[in-house]
């Protein structure tokens, strides 16, 4: 599939990922909360969108790593928080953070997975400058 179609704005604040049948949010935890956050911290925002019917929906979740993973392409420049090309649809908001937390986790580390370099990485679940990006399915029609 071609990057470029692969995503879609749905005009609600999601992007439509039609090769995987996701619906992201366009903006990250950084750029809804205005701060970092650690893995369990991640888990409670999640949560707490889903209270809040944030966007008008209440099943967000955070990605597995296969899923997030998905939205890496060398061909993608999109600029992240400290002017850093992050490789990502422009779609989504400019200004995110470079990374974002994604499942599975265990009782000492999560993946946290770069933007930049398209890779995952095990980080400590107390590693206090994390974000994540919430992820929902896309309904059928």
């Amino acid at each position: 599939m071609n990057p470029e179609t692969q995503f879609v704005d749905n005009g609600d604040g999601t992007i439509q990922d039609t090769k995987t049948g996701l619906a992201w949010c366009k903006k990250d935890s950084f750029q809804i909360e205005q701060d970092w956050m650690n893995f369990q911290e991640a888990l409670a925002f999640i949560d707490k969108l889903n209270k809040d019917d944030y966007l008008g929906f209440h099943d967000w979740r955070m990605a597995e790593r296969e899923e997030i993973e998905s939205l890496f392409s060398p061909e993608f420049e999109l600029e992240g928080r400290s002017n850093q090309v992050l490789n990502i649809s422009p779609l989504f908001e400019p200004k995110c953070g470079n990374a974002s937390w994604c499942l599975p986790f265990d009782q000492q580390a999560a993946f946290y997975f770069s933007y930049q370099s398209g890779l995952s990485q095990n980080y400590d679940q107390d590693f206090s400058q994390g974000y994540v990006r919430p992820v929902r399915l896309w309904p059928e029609d």
